[in-house]
Order: C-alpha cells, then structure tokens, then sequence
C-alpha cells in the first residue's frame, strides 16, 4: 500500500508519530515533517521496525501556525479521526486572518486552507495554498540491505 495525501486524508485511526520537524531555509518546501505511522499505536510506541516512515512538505507561502494552545486558543474536544484534515474555514483561520493578517499576504496565490496534521501526542495547524507533498519513504526497517543465506559452501 502506498502512503500519500489521499490515504493520510481518507483512513481513520491511522496513527502518526514525529520523527523529525523543521522550518528549513529552502526556497520551495520549508516546512517539514518526518513520521512514522501505523494503525497499531503500540507499533509507535515500541518502535516496531514494520511502522511506516512518512515525508510530509509543505510549500514555501505554508503559514506554520504551531499547536492551538499557544494561541491561547481551547482544544479541549476536539479530536480528528483522520491523520491529515483540511478545512476551507475553522475558527484558526479567523483568529489568523484577524491576528496575524493572513487575509492580506500573498492574495494572488488564491485561499489559504487550514491544515491539521495530529500526532499521538499533539495537532500542528497550517495554513498552505497548496496541498502538502507527502511521500512513503517505506518501513522503517527497511534498510536496503539484501541478505542471502547459503547453506553449502564450494
């Protein structure tokens, strides 16, 4: 099965753990996540080597908005059934369009959409003009290396 933005958007309980997340100084895709993924969350938690590796990008106009609490915004009751959800408008978006003047940059790049990425330990907000990149980097124990067992020698 390949993972990609569909799968992420469209299968519930689908459970992602951060690898890695970074705000690079990439002129196209800065904002960064490395996961790993699995539909069993003690596959995560145990770091079973069958737990997926996913590569989530997202362009260089994505506004990283950070957790809801640091905005001083409650998240308590909200729960997302789905790994990635992307909304036309939320709540977010108003508190970012009023606070932060997002209706006002780059406007001719089209509407920002919300996105919410959630961990098994938070959810991270975006607002992107485009869909983010994600790739299927494989199983995490996949390590290339092919091993061949020869029973007899010559």
């Amino acid at each position: 099965m390949g993972i990609d933005l569909d799968f992420l958007m469209t299968t519930e309980d689908y459970l992602l753990d951060i690898e890695s997340f970074q705000m690079k100084g990439e002129t196209y895709y800065p904002l960064e996540w490395t996961c790993f993924g699995a539909r069993d969350a003690t596959m995560l938690l145990t770091w079973d080597a069958e737990r997926d590796r996913i590569r989530i990008r997202f362009e260089k106009y994505a506004v990283f908005l950070g957790t809801l609490e640091e905005h001083g915004m409650n998240e308590a009751g909200l729960r997302n059934a789905y790994p990635i959800v992307k909304l036309e408008t939320s709540r977010f978006a108003r508190f970012a369009a009023e606070h932060m003047g997002t209706a006002r940059i780059n406007t001719e790049r089209g509407t920002l959409a919300h996105y919410v990425i959630r961990t098994i330990e938070q959810e991270f907000h975006i607002m992107a003009y485009e869909d983010p990149i994600v790739e299927d980097l494989g199983k995490v124990g996949d390590t290339g290396v092919v091993v061949e067992v020869v029973d007899e020698l010559s």
